[in-house]
């Protein structure tokens, strides 16, 4: 076990100065923090497009993997996973990931927009008040905005929206057919003409404006106005309608399989993912947009906000983990203690190279009581293969951990 620093990514969407716990967690790690400078992600891992590195601040976290034989399944070094703290101020573009053949494909085709040949699930856990938008909704929900708001009808092409209206009333209906619908019904939206789509925001805003602010709604009125100060006349603005607005409180997390459409809103969550950086994005954003990849390859499935959610296990009073065991990239847990006593927290080791960062907290932390460091707000730790930890503190802690299982 030894300490690590991360890498601070200064992405517009992000907090800014010392108001980022992105900004918090690098200064905890050496860096000046820029009061008028976006501090938006910091990754921990062995992606080229930020790689960790040892204290010395000359190795990287992934040559000394790949100097060390035992460690030889780890191909050139690299870590399965990406682990990832976010601070988010404005939205994130509406987006969605690749499965892993899809990924092959699009860098093939597009090695500039698309770096990576891997596959992108990934997990959110909320650390504070954290909102995004994440999987089609229920399609009875669709149904009834599109019946409700008159520019949302115009948009997606009146003749579609009764059709779409239809089959979902008709509980016999083909469930293909109403996936069908709705992928044509969003494809005509993300396609507006720019004028056309100019014209209904301001109608539909306008709208909003006289709305009863009693609506059942509002939260979603008052969402549209802020992303419209946010990204004025944007073609993502009424994906509102289509996609589930999810709050998440702090523990709370998401896993986002391939093709599930998401945008994150605003807050702080820790974030695990495959190690990739393949993002196929079509709105809130003024990078590359690839709307006819997206429209192809989402999933537009229903799904309840419950069914959005990803429970952890609990595996006793301190860990829970959250492992989604479709894929085989990445576990994460959370030790949480309340700091009431002076306590020993032990955490077993496991078949893998893990990440460990300290978000809350001060104490002592050792692996396999050998050497003790230190630990406080923000420090990054590497955990070699089946290393238990144990922490000793006086105090409230929360940390999260990374691994992956060696195949």
């Amino acid at each position: 076990m030894f300490s690590i620093k991360g890498y601070a990514q200064n992405y517009l969407w992000g907090m800014k100065g010392s108001s980022s716990l992105v900004a918090q967690v690098s200064e905890a790690n050496g860096s000046e923090i820029n009061p008028t400078q976006t501090y938006a992600e910091y990754w921990m891992g062995t992606h080229p497009k930020g790689e960790s590195y040892l204290t010395d601040g000359n190795t990287t976290l992934r040559s000394y993997i790949q100097q060390q034989k035992k460690y030889s399944s780890y191909e050139n070094g690299n870590l399965p996973y990406l682990f990832k703290i976010l601070s988010v101020q404005t939205a994130l573009s509406i987006q969605a990931h690749p499965n892993k053949q899809h990924a092959r494909e699009l860098h093939e085709k597009n090695p500039k927009e698309y770096p990576d040949d891997n596959h992108k699930p990934e997990m959110a856990i909320a650390l504070t008040h954290f909102e995004c938008l994440c999987a089609f909704r229920q399609y009875k929900e669709i149904n009834y905005y599109l019946k409700k708001y008159e520019q949302l009808r115009i948009l997606c092409d009146p003749k579609v929206c009764e059709q779409f209206s239809n089959a979902v009333q008709n509980n016999s209906s083909d469930k293909n057919l109403q996936k069908d619908l709705l992928s044509s019904l969003y494809q005509n939206l993300m396609k507006s003409d720019k004028v056309k789509l100019e014209h209904c925001v301001q109608a539909h805003l306008n709208d909003l404006k006289h709305a009863d602010s009693s609506d059942e709604c509002a939260s979603l009125s008052q969402l549209f106005q802020r992303l419209n100060e946010q990204f004025p006349n944007d073609v993502g603005l009424f994906s509102i309608y289509f996609f589930n607005y999810l709050t998440l409180e702090p523990g709370e997390a998401i896993f986002l399989p391939a093709n599930i459409p998401h945008a994150y809103l605003y807050g702080n969550c820790v974030e695990c993912m495959a190690c990739s950086d393949n993002v196929v994005r079509a709105g809130f954003t003024p990078k590359f947009k690839d709307i006819d990849t997206l429209i192809t390859m989402l999933n537009y499935e229903e799904y309840t906000p419950e069914k959005t959610k990803f429970k952890a296990k609990k595996i006793n009073e301190s860990i829970r983990e959250f492992n989604p065991i479709i894929i085989n990239d990445f576990i994460v847990q959370e030790i949480r203690y309340d700091g009431k006593q002076d306590e020993s927290i032990h955490v077993d080791g496991v078949n893998g190279l893990s990440l460990l960062i300290i978000i809350t907290g001060e104490g002592h932390v050792s692996a396999n009581e050998s050497k003790a460091y230190d630990y406080r707000k923000g420090n990054v730790y590497f955990i070699e293969q089946n290393q238990s930890i144990t922490f000793k503190t006086n105090q409230e802690l929360l940390a999260y951990r990374a691994y992956a299982l060696s195949q």
